[in-house]
């Protein structure tokens, strides 16, 4: 990585806390909003530089796909840090998942309760409830979503075929090319 592309992800990660910490030191809306944005553009920056920093190994496993040769571990590397490399290093860090279920069977406790009664009182409790369990539920679809994502991944690893090799010689290829890989 360069100079100059390692002095700039610093000062953006240095900019990314900045924005959090005043964020949650005002509780706004808007920051929260704009940090949340600050956050994907820093995203799609790493995930550039990720790339760019593979790009010598993935044009040899290009080559390699393309000739039918075996893929040498190093070939393995390059292909999943470009296709899967975000969804494992998630799946690494995030520690929630079990919380998150927790919380979501609380939830489904609470509405089973006041199924039983239902009024005006209850109606609300149970909007606040819905509305909590709607907030919860994506990030376990999310979880869920990337840990089979990795593990497609690494079935299709073990068994690639002639048609399996095109695909990913053709996926490296356009993020090789891309300006928004």
């Amino acid at each position: 990585m360069t100079t100059t592309a390692a002095d700039q992800l610093c000062e953006s990660i240095i900019s990314l806390k900045e924005s959090a910490q005043s964020a949650i030191a005002n509780e706004s809306v808007e920051e929260f909003a704009g940090f949340e944005r600050y956050l994907n553009e820093v995203e799609a920056y790493v995930r550039e530089l990720q790339q760019s920093e593979w790009a010598t190994e993935a044009k040899a496993a290009i080559r390699r796909l393309e000739k039918g040769e075996p893929l040498s571990e190093v070939d393995r590397d390059v292909i999943r840090a470009f296709i899967v490399s975000d969804a494992q290093a998630y799946l690494r860090h995030e520690n929630n998942f079990n919380d998150w279920i927790k919380e979501l069977n609380r939830l489904l406790a609470e509405l089973d309760k006041r199924s039983n009664r239902l009024d005006r009182e209850s109606l609300v409790d149970l909007r606040g409830i819905l509305k909590d369990a709607i907030r919860l539920v994506p990030d376990i679809h999310n979880y869920l979503a990337e840990k089979r994502r990795v593990e497609k991944f690494e079935q299709a690893m073990s068994m690639l075929d002639q048609t399996s090799r095109q695909i990913l010689e053709r996926l490296l290829n356009e993020q090789l090319r891309s300006a928004k890989r």
